[in-house]
């Protein structure tokens, strides 16, 4: 969800052009289903944007995640251990400064507002039954585990 974007729609334009920049994949566009006064959130409102990798551009964007932007992160521990749903899919997290060392954003780091670059939650769903086992598979991919390891 793009916070900001309920104020200014211009936000959610960034965010769609940086995520199908880094993803290589059209965007999917969201609508708020209900009103939630808390956040100021109004129902019909678009407020984020999705990508689904499958095959070879979800290979691609991994390989770029951790080759590329992780090693550049200070003191980056990995992905906590506790980060799963106990059915095989690990969700971790990237900050603004994170999507801005994407190569694609790089590039044209001009092109984008610095203050409108958002971060982004990356959900990778295995074909694995349990956390353990996509913890091994994402591992051998090279993405690294930190903390208590909960199965």
């Amino acid at each position: 969800m793009v916070k900001q974007a309920m104020d200014d729609s211009a936000h959610l334009h960034v965010a769609g052009m940086i995520v199908q920049a880094i993803t290589n994949v059209r965007v999917k566009t969201h609508k708020a289903r209900k009103n939630v006064a808390q956040w100021g959130i109004r129902e019909g409102r678009h407020v984020s944007v999705t990508a689904e990798l499958r095959g070879e551009d979800m290979y691609h964007f991994l390989g770029k995640v951790v080759d590329v932007v992780l090693p550049r992160i200070k003191d980056y521990q990995g992905v906590k251990g506790s980060s799963g749903d106990s059915s095989g899919n690990i969700s971790f997290g990237l900050d603004r400064e994170c999507v801005g060392g994407f190569p694609e954003v790089e590039v044209n780091y001009d092109s984008y507002p610095p203050n409108m670059i958002p971060g982004c939650h990356v959900t990778i769903h295995t074909s694995a039954t349990n956390d353990r086992d996509a913890r091994l598979l994402l591992s051998s991919m090279g993405i690294p585990f930190y903390g208590k390891l909960i199965d």
